[in-house]
């Protein structure tokens, strides 16, 4: 009931009944909003309630980057938990584990490993409850507070967890929506800028413990900030949806925002998450800090990363060793790379020395191109293998299995099966091309560089994707070999180049088992199809002064053919005039 130019009406709102009414602050808030203008969307255990005219930002098509982020957290937070343990070192005597019969239930199994584990369930690491020792986090850009709200609902171990946006609209929306899910005694809001309050939060004691950076663009302007107030250890979790500025349609434009040079190369997507990772590291080192990836993927229109921070000046040093620039020959492409630093052992002391280089010549010795230059890239492994196991693991045998969790297997297995000490890759139609050769399959091509002792994988970045430590000269000679059958004769001075080269290797094409991942013989959702219409980057959120979306395209009809009658009015005017004078 609520009055209207003095009367009393009583409205029935059809979206909601009366049993998921709670009569809390957040449902009274909504007995102020036109039910016509709010939509309610679902996902993992949390329900967003939002204004569809006057919306924060919300993009659907980003469930599957809340899924992971879940997930990595939930095994982060464990991790956490185990490590406060160890220190605390209370551990239980075994007898006196044996009369809560936890021995006996893990016959075989490490006994310190198993007291930790069960100090940890008894912390009650459960979704939604507070862990005195567990994990601070912060969602710099929160928006509606779906993100921070799933944290809290599905991922336990949390002490506290801050939502921030710096609109007001955005903060009361979180507001509502916390309320509403009933998690306000975990997450608290901040209308705040988000690089003055993580300055604020410098200080040991205070610092946050995980830092989620999901911004529109580039998260560039956040990243100093983060680096200084996130704890020792702790995970910091960064999206970067301008893929056209890291992927190389805008270089200048990269070497200002990122401190690197693209290079337009097919591997472009690997190449911005490198990128990025280069950019992270250099703001860590200025605080004697660095970065260990744990997780870094590309997948759709944005790429995201997990990098967890520790501080060691001796780990600074190898960073040079880490970095490299790039070269790109402009006719095949062949990718070479010189790295910044050496580092080697001499008496069990680890000694840095300067490289020598450039690794080519002023011109491409497969075809003869000149070369483009980029970076400098970050050169070390993007994933932690014994990290991805368990989150794998996880995922796999969670009861409640997540919205995306096919593709989430799918990406992950992939991520597994990459070579993580070989950066970059090639794409096979990108090469067939190159040399006017009609592409082979990608077992064939695997098979032959795994006949000749080489390793091979593909990459999650990119269907087709070759990530081998054989030699370009290798890969080459694979194409010299099926040229001799099956090459178009399309006149082309880079093919011509490269394939009247003598072969300096034996190919076998002979079908290996090791040319077949385990991703693809599982059929797993490895490259997901366009999720919906018109999917992509959402524009930045924005509040409209219209009452609704309807009102606004009622008013825009019409608009040209009105404007076109005012600009004849107008020379009707004009003529009329000069007729008399």
């Amino acid at each position: 009931m609520f009055l209207l130019n003095g009367h009393s009406v009583l409205r029935i709102y059809t979206p909601f009944t009366i049993n998921q009414f709670n009569f809390s602050t957040a449902l009274v808030k909504l007995l102020n909003m036109e039910t016509s203008n709010i939509k309610q969307v679902k996902e993992g255990k949390a329900e967003i309630l939002y204004k569809t005219s006057r919306d924060v930002f919300y993009n659907p098509v980003q469930e599957f980057n809340r899924d992971l982020s879940v997930s990595v957290l939930k095994l982060f937070n464990y991790n956490w938990m185990k490590k406060v343990e160890e220190k605390k070192g209370k551990q239980k005597s075994e007898e006196n584990l044996r009369k809560d019969s936890i021995v006996d239930e893990h016959q075989g199994s490490d006994l310190e490993d198993v007291l930790i584990q069960t100090r940890i369930e008894r912390k009650a690491l459960e979704p939604g409850k507070i862990c005195e020792d567990g994990v601070a986090l912060l969602e710099a850009l929160a928006a509606s507070g779906l993100r921070s709200i799933r944290y809290a609902k599905e991922a336990g171990g949390f002490r506290s967890i801050i939502a921030n946006d710096l609109s007001r609209a955005a903060v009361e929306s979180m507001k509502t929506n916390i309320e509403y899910n009933e998690v306000s005694h975990l997450i608290s809001t901040s209308e705040n800028d988000a690089t003055a309050l993580m300055y604020q939060r410098r200080r040991r004691a205070d610092r946050f413990d995980a830092i989620d950076l999901d911004p529109y663009g580039s998260p560039t302007p956040f990243l100093d900030a983060a680096i200084q107030s996130i704890s020792d250890g702790g995970l910091l979790l960064v999206t970067a949806t301008d893929m056209a500025v890291l992927c190389g349609n805008s270089q200048e434009t990269c070497f200002y925002k990122y401190g690197s040079l693209p290079l337009r190369t097919k591997a472009c997507h690997e190449m911005a998450l490198r990128i990025l990772l280069q950019h992270v590291q250099s703001f860590a080192t200025r605080y004697g800090r660095y970065i260990r990836p744990i997780l870094s993927v590309s997948v759709d229109f944005y790429i995201r990363i997990f990098v967890q921070v520790f501080s060691g000046n001796r780990e600074c040093k190898r960073t040079a060793s880490e970095t490299a620039m790039g070269f790109l020959c402009t006719g095949c492409e062949t990718q070479s790379f010189q790295y910044l630093n050496t580092v080697s052992i001499e008496n069990n002391n680890e000694k840095f020395g300067r490289t020598t280089g450039p690794p080519v010549s002023s011109s491409c010795k497969h075809c003869g191109s000149s070369h483009h230059i980029g970076g400098p890239f970050y050169m070390g492994p993007l994933h932690d293998q014994s990290f991805l196991r368990d989150l794998l693991n996880n995922i796999k045998t969670d009861p409640e299995p997540l919205g995306t969790v096919k593709r989430l297997e799918g990406v992950l297995t992939m991520a597994m099966e990459e070579l993580s000490d070989v950066p970059f890759y090639y794409l096979l139609d990108q090469m067939s091309s190159k040399v006017k050769v009609t592409m082979p399959t990608a077992k064939q091509f695997r098979s032959a560089i795994c006949n000749a002792g080489y390793r091979v994988s593909m990459s999650h970045c990119a269907q087709n994707s070759i990530k081998t430590d054989a030699p370009p000269s290798f890969l080459w000679d694979i194409f010299r070999e099926l040229a001799k059958d099956i090459r178009n004769k399309i006149p082309n001075n880079v093919a011509d180049a490269i394939l009247s080269k003598p072969m300096e290797h034996t190919i076998d094409f002979t079908e290996n088992k090791l040319a077949i991942p385990e991703s693809q013989l599982k059929k797993l959702v490895r490259f997901q199809e366009n999720p919906e219409r018109n999917w992509g980057p959402k524009h930045r959120a924005k509040i409209s002064l219209q009452a609704s979306e309807e009102e606004k395209r009622i008013r825009n009809q019409g608009k040209k053919k009105r404007k076109m009658t005012n600009d004849s009015d107008a020379t009707v005017v004009d003529d009329s005039e000069n007729m008399k004078d």
